[in-house]
């Protein structure tokens, strides 16, 4: 941040602002979804840490930088681990949902019929997006600058 924006200021201000502009829409959501809240922003993590552990394990984004196989091997362990609690949060929940409302059946079944379809695609999506294989390369070796390269002519 300090760079890109040119901003200079000490370490704790410039800690305590990011951290600040980070759990602001955080706090909004749960602020204005109330118990559901949660379930949103559930519903938003898989698609930022999929693409962090992909990108940290990637070899044609980070080159020698990656993570280490053991570093890999864990965080995807544990990232398939949030996969499965979020997943099975989101089905639950509308199961739960649709078992304790007070919408008549034929209410249940249409919304049903828009919900689950959305449920699939949700699933499908994190399934594309943690299957895609990374070809594009972003990782460029540095130039080194030998004194031979740079005769003055």
């Amino acid at each position: 941040m300090q760079g890109f924006l040119n901003l200079h200021m000490t370490k704790w201000v410039r800690n305590i602002m990011t951290r600040c502009i980070a759990i602001t829409p955080s706090l909004i959501v749960s602020i204005i979804g109330g118990s559901q809240g949660p379930m949103i922003l559930s519903f938003e993590l898989l698609f930022a840490l999929i693409p962090l552990l992909k990108f940290s394990s990637s070899s044609t984004k980070m080159g020698p930088y990656k993570n280490s196989v053991i570093v890999i091997v864990i965080s995807w362990i544990l990232g398939i681990g949030i996969i499965g609690i979020n997943v099975y949060y989101l089905i639950t929940s509308f199961v739960d949902w649709l078992v304790h409302n007070d919408v008549p059946k034929l209410g249940n079944v249409f919304i049903s019929i828009i919900v689950l379809p959305l449920i699939a695609i949700y699933i499908i999506a994190v399934i594309y997006l943690t299957c895609r294989k990374d070809i594009v390369v972003t990782y460029v070796e540095p130039q080194t600058y030998e004194a031979a390269d740079t005769q003055v002519v």
